[in-house]
């Protein structure tokens, strides 16, 4: 038989089997995200499960079995049941006979017999091909990683440009992806012999230029449309070969034959010309930032809506939202004018920093997706354009950022009869509106984080909320004021099965030590934190003392019990672009009380401590931590060392250097001369993610030995800015770490 006439060979039907597995595939995943073995929540509206597509797909599994069911009975059992009525008939007047010796192995019978043995072969024959089946395909999977691998490493220890295991893998990779793939040699004078493998989609080419030499590589990305070409997604992907991460360029790839493959499905929606104007978008609010905020890139990573870095780490558009304290001490002012360019060489690759990337998937509901008309939909401040049938312009002043007036378009969706090609003003030129409900497509944009971000019920409702379809491109405004919301008590359990905040973020801490095998949040220079052999698995062990050593000094902190019901936020669909203003300072902010409460662990409990401190948080205001230091041993300062960190790094000395802080006051004692410690209260508020601390003694609690008992009975509402520690709050903003706050508090007050 020819190659062609087997591909138009039709596909076997699907068996009430298929349907089973399917529906059983899909319980399995729901059953995965609720029975995670470390506790954790995985089922929820952002999680990683898209929990619209997979109602979508259990319903349709579960319409599909019921009609394949439907069928058999309609087709197989009504058939078999005529046949026994006949022969039971046939049997019936066989007895009537007298003398008549009738056998009950009749034929239809026998036939039924005959029938249900087969099928238990054929059952028995699927499960071994299906088994067989699936073995193969991970065995597959496995060869043509390991294939990536072997050819990373050859390109990583040679200058060879290993052009025929490229080519090959170029074309693998083609097809597995359903692109096609073409390939040109040329002889170049200068270049000698070298080879273009083009993967094309419906809308998109990739051009791969593999030579003898790395130096030859080159990639080039194109589009049958009216696309601009953009020469950073040249360079990342190139960069990806270069490097030798054949599995990292192959996964840009998988994104971009992603975004061809829904253009071609929803067509005339563009998915790759949105992304790319999400893109535009992204860069317009932040030019718009900046302008408020002087030219300021650190003041945009505090107020605005984090760095626009597209292309960095993926194909399309990706927002920085947070950098941990121990690398933004370390950034110069080159660094921060790379950043505020797109310039910053190896920024994607600077651990610890928080990402927020975009993309797209289904939805219950549908969404607007930008025609050629239309760029961004965030309007330059110039840019004229009259309101239609089809859209309008919405103007919202910035959560964050006062006096500050953006401009969005907002689509409205119109039936077929309601559609019509009037005549509008765009940019001062007269054109025909094309937004017809063609455009209006069931995907809905999603902004994702790389590395899952713990996020209390309190995050978790306010982006709920700033994301509801309901509120359109309504922007929360978050509040200033450092006490102004609170955790409901009688607000909906959302997080009632939930583990605490302390255990996933202690969870995240081992974890990234597993990895790196570095301190975290302390510089690994200064401190000897042992690997922990033992993962924590249990909300108990977060009790125990961890010991921090900082200069020779070591700092006991110790955590109450924890109080806090989280989810982790791995995804957040987004009703329009502009939600991006409100949920980026709540990111920010938990981001921030995140790292806090990391900088309480260690995995080191095996050193006497010269200083202890008691930590609380609170389940009714997550972003409030309490902790009173008690200075167990007194250590010798020179005069010229108060308020200062000792020079053992660059990190270090960086921070300590902005640390220009007044002395705190002297230790508080009790009646009877013994000391009690000093007691600190720290939140995180929400329009900037700024620290503010309070010390016990500026809010009047008299000293004693149970500080922290007492600063618990301080309501949160009473907790103003004005009346915060000005040095202490510099301090905590500057380190983001509890030991380092007890170290500044030990050195100021000797």
């Amino acid at each position: 038989m020819s190659g062609e006439a087997a591909s138009m060979l039709p596909h076997p039907l699907r068996t009430i089997s298929d349907e089973f597995r399917e529906l059983q595939y899909i319980i399995n995943q729901f059953q995965t995200q609720l029975d995670a073995p470390d506790g954790t929540i995985g089922l929820h509206p952002f999680g990683q499960i898209n929990v619209d597509k997979a109602h979508v797909s259990f319903t349709q599994t579960c319409m599909r079995l019921r009609e394949a069911l439907m069928q058999y009975r309609d087709r197989t059992l009504t058939s078999w049941n005529q046949v026994l009525r006949v022969d039971l008939s046939q049997s019936h007047q066989l007895q009537a006979a007298p003398g008549m010796m009738v056998s009950t192995n009749t034929p239809a019978l026998a036939a039924t017999n005959r029938a249900v043995v087969s099928a238990q072969e054929l059952y028995e024959m699927r499960k071994i091909t299906d088994a067989l089946h699936e073995d193969t395909g991970v065995c597959k999977n496995e060869l043509f990683d390991a294939a990536a691998d072997a050819i990373s490493r050859a390109l990583m220890q040679s200058n060879n440009g290993q052009p025929a295991l490229l080519v090959e893998r170029m074309k693998a990779t083609a097809k597995k992806l359903g692109l096609a793939h073409y390939t040109d040699v040329q002889k170049r004078d200068s270049e000698g012999e070298v080879t273009t493998v083009t993967l094309a989609g419906g809308i998109l080419v990739i051009d791969v230029d593999i030579g003898l030499l790395k130096d030859q590589l080159k990639v080039k990305v194109s589009y049958v449309s009216d696309i601009e070409h953009d020469e950073r997604i040249d360079a990342l992907m190139l960069g990806r070969l270069v490097n030798g991460d054949i599995r990292g360029f192959e996964k840009l790839v998988e994104e971009m034959a992603q975004l061809d493959r829904l253009t071609k499905e929803h067509s005339p929606a563009n998915f790759i010309y949105n992304s790319f104007a999400l893109v535009s978008t992204l860069a317009e609010i932040q030019s718009q930032e900046l302008v408020a905020l002087d030219n300021d890139i650190q003041k945009l990573l505090k107020h605005g809506s984090g760095i626009s870095l597209p292309h960095t780490r993926h194909v399309g558009p990706s927002t920085l939202f947070f950098i941990p304290a121990a690398v933004r001490s370390g950034f110069t002012q080159n660094n921060w004018s790379a950043l505020a360019t797109n310039s910053f060489a190896g920024v994607a690759d600077i651990p610890g920093l928080r990402w927020l990337c975009y993309s797209w998937e289904p939805s219950n509901t549908s969404h607007c997706f930008l025609s050629a008309l239309f760029q961004q939909h965030c309007l330059k401040p110039d840019y004229v354009i009259e309101d239609s049938d089809t859209h309008k312009v919405v103007s919202i002043s910035h959560p964050n950022i006062h006096g500050l007036q953006l401009r969005f378009l907002e689509f409205v969706k119109q039936t077929k009869r309601q559609e019509n090609s009037g005549s509008m003003q765009v940019d001062g030129q007269e054109t025909h509106a094309d937004i017809n409900s063609d455009f209006w497509i069931p995907y809905t944009m999603v902004a994702w984080l790389e590395s899952p971000l713990p996020a209390c019920a309190l995050t978790v409702r306010k982006i709920m909320a700033a994301v509801s379809p309901d509120s359109k491109v309504e922007v929360l405004s978050p509040s200033t004021d450092s006490t102004a919301e609170t955790l409901s008590l009688d607000s909906p359990r959302l997080l009632e099965d939930a583990p605490t905040l302390e255990h996933l973020v202690f969870k995240e801490y081992v974890a990234k030590q597993d990895v790196s095998g570095s301190a975290g949040p302390l510089d690994p220079q200064e401190m000897t934190l042992p690997l922990l052999a033992e993962a924590a698995a249990e909300d108990s062990k977060l009790r125990k003392s961890s010991i921090h050593t900082i200069n020779g000094q070591s700092v006991a902190v110790e955590l109450e019990a924890p109080q806090i019901r989280a989810w982790s936020i791995c995804r957040i669909p987004l009703n329009h672009p502009c939600n991006i203003l409100s949920v980026v300072p709540l990111l920010r902010r938990q981001a921030v009380f995140n790292e806090l409460l990391a900088s309480c662990f260690s995995t080191s409990d095996n050193s006497a401590a010269t200083s202890k401190v008691s930590v609380k948080t609170y389940a009714n205001d997550p972003f409030r931590i309490d902790f009173v230091f008690i200075n167990q041993q007194t250590m010798s300062l020179d005069a010229g060392d108060v308020g200062k960190r000792p020079k053992n790094t660059s990190d270090e000395e960086q921070q300590q250097q902005s640390m220009d802080v007044e002395d705190s006051g002297e230790n508080t004692e009790s009646q009877d001369g013994m000391s009690v410690g000093q007691g600190v209260i720290l939140r995180v508020i929400e329009a900037t993610g700024e620290i503010l601390a309070w010390t016990h003694q500026s809010l009047g609690i008299s000293p004693t030995t149970d500080l922290l008992s007492a600063m618990s009975g301080v309501a949160t509402n009473s907790l103003k800015k004005t009346t915060s520690h000005k040095n202490l709050s510099a301090v905590a903003n500057i380190s983001n770490s509890i030991p380092m706050i007890a170290y500044w508090l030990k050195s100021n007050t000797q």
